[in-house]
């Protein structure tokens, strides 16, 4: 079974690494949402830029399940993408996805749907892999066939090395250095909003050089020409049945 493949981006692959228009930079966050995001859209706000954030749906370590209703997720979820941010999709738990089976990479990519219809009423066509890839032949065609564009970077700020307040200097150097000052470079850069210092230092500075150098900051979707009604798909298609079953759902997501 393959879900329908629309537009001109490439699903599955290799990924994505790169914008397609000179002077866009594509800001990534990976593994949140977390109590430091509501920071990054604030300051995003500021320069009137998007960015793209791909979402962990239960993530064990930081305690948290994105639908669960007792939360501030949902609320913020929804306001993420009220305010233009594209929402992609982290995998429900965080796993390689190259050490799991085929039935539970399946249930890592449609449970987060799950969750993600739950709060927005929207499944994300964009992804990015846990740990980064590229990854096995199995990977690639478990997400081909579940139509999924794969976003990798060009820039990595290492952010995750770099949370304190020292530190977090060499992740913008790292930026300062792979971005260029003419404004006419095109790129992808991984962050992670779950780290403290991403949200009160590095993504501060980062707006600010681009906008000194003349960079527009949007979507993973617009800056590859992507129409954004192709960012995502419709969550009652009913192939997705075939996929996990209803009591399975009705198990794992007690509100559906």
């Amino acid at each position: 079974m393959q879900r329908d493949h629309v537009g001109n981006v490439p699903y599955g692959g290799t990924g994505i690494f790169e914008c397609t228009n000179p002077g866009q930079v594509a800001l990534t966050f990976d593994d949140g949402p977390w109590k430091y995001t509501e920071d990054i859209i604030d300051e995003l706000d500021k320069y009137n830029f998007k960015a793209t954030f791909f979402i962990t749906g239960n993530n064990l370590f930081l305690g948290r399940q994105i639908d669960d209703k007792q939360t501030e997720w949902p609320a913020l979820l929804r306001e993420m993408h009220r305010r233009g941010h594209q929402l992609g999709s982290h995998s429900w738990t965080h796993q390689h996805l190259d050490r799991v089976n085929h039935t539970e990479r399946v249930r890592e990519m449609v449970y987060n749907e799950m969750a993600l219809r739950n709060v927005l009423g929207l499944v994300p066509t964009y992804m990015r892999l846990p740990y980064g890839g590229p990854r096995s032949r199995d990977v690639v065609d478990d997400l081909d066939d579940l139509g999924y564009h794969v976003v990798q970077w060009s820039v990595d700020t290492k952010d995750y090395l770099h949370n304190s307040e020292d530190k977090i200097r060499e992740s913008l150097a790292i930026f300062d250095e792979a971005v260029s000052r003419e404004g006419d470079g095109s790129y992808i850069v991984l962050c992670h909003d779950i780290r403290e210092w991403t949200a009160r230092a590095l993504v501060p500075a980062m707006l600010e050089m681009l906008a000194d150098r003349g960079y527009e900051a949007v979507t993973v979707g617009e800056c590859l020409d992507d129409p954004s009604e192709f960012w995502y798909r419709d969550p009652n298609e009913k192939k997705d049945d075939e996929l996990v079953s209803e009591r399975e759902r009705a198990r794992v997501f007690q509100t559906v």
